[in-house]
């Protein structure tokens, strides 16, 4: 259910059975036959042989041609090691902390800032609960979203409307109960990101192979220097109150934008490769995309 398996595979083992076949029947009329005409069905298997592969090397091609990097033994694969010297393992890593930061900021503090208005306490466990119903499905939907449009777009959009909820927390204060829910279950929408856009943008620029080490490099830096983060949001609470909190939170996640906009528009292995391979040298040598 992760991904389709690869057809190359499957063409391959059905003409390697056909040949095998096939030059199993010829060989056993050969053997009836004089060793002359022996000689000419050893022939004939040859060529039949020839034209089978002639017949299969073009579509081969053509598929190579479309998709020559992927599904194949050619598919880039780049370390953890050697994404460590590209920038946009930094620029990835900067954004998942920009949208790793408002998730946790909001799932520890939503009630203690909706009980500064809302007094009711079942309400506010119905709004976290809707609102982790929300942030579920939105796994599926933003998922749908970037196989639409790109891993830039997708971003860009998500921590747009983060962005504009953060701002203007706040001021479900002055509009109710039901202003609150919506917001708070619209943040919780956009917290995907982290979870499902960062994770396939991993595997587009890096490779497959290595997309649960890389993809675990950049969520550490933003799990492990999230004590720290919380600790400073919490002196924000207590000396400059909830406005300024939002705002620092909010002007995180305008970081988070500002980074993807630096981001390359379409990142592919096969670029990478047809950049970095040099025909004199033994390997790749890792550097920046380019657009």
């Amino acid at each position: 259910m992760y991904k389709e398996l690869p057809q190359d595979i499957k063409q391959e083992e059905t003409v390697s059975s056909e040949l095998t076949h096939m030059c199993q029947t010829s060989k056993h009329s050969c053997i009836k036959e004089s060793s002359t005409k022996t000689r000419d069905c050893r022939t004939t298997i040859n060529n039949e042989k020839l034209s089978t592969s002639f017949k299969e090397t073009p579509a081969n091609s053509n598929a190579d041609d479309q998709q020559p990097y992927r599904n194949n033994e050619a598919e880039l694969h780049v370390s953890p090691t050697e994404a460590l010297k590209m920038k946009e393992f930094y620029l990835l890593s900067i954004v998942c902390m920009c949208s790793y930061y408002p998730y946790k900021f909001v799932n520890v503090f939503y009630k203690t800032y909706g009980q500064t208005f809302i007094k009711d306490d079942t309400f506010l466990s119905i709004v976290g609960s809707v609102a982790g119903a929300v942030h579920a499905l939105s796994r599926v939907t933003v998922g749908l979203i970037q196989d639409k449009i790109s891993y830039k777009l997708t971003s860009l959009l998500l921590l747009g409307i983060q962005t504009v909820f953060l701002f203007t927390m706040v001021a479900t204060s002055l509009e109710g109960k039901v202003t609150y829910m919506i917001w708070i279950c619209g943040l919780h929408f956009t917290f995907s990101l982290a979870f499902v856009c960062i994770p396939a943008a991993v595997a587009e620029v890096f490779g497959s192979k290595y997309t649960a080490e890389i993809f675990g490099m950049e969520f550490f830096t933003s799990t492990a220097s999230f004590f720290l983060w919380s600790l400073f949001i919490h002196c924000i609470i207590s000396t400059l109150g909830w406005f300024a909190t939002f705002c620092v939170t909010a002007a995180l996640s305008f970081i988070g934008i500002l980074v993807t906009v630096c981001f390359p528009e379409t990142q592919r292995t096969q670029p990478l490769i047809s950049r970095n391979f040099d025909r004199n040298s033994a390997g790749p040598s890792f550097g920046s995309f380019e657009h």
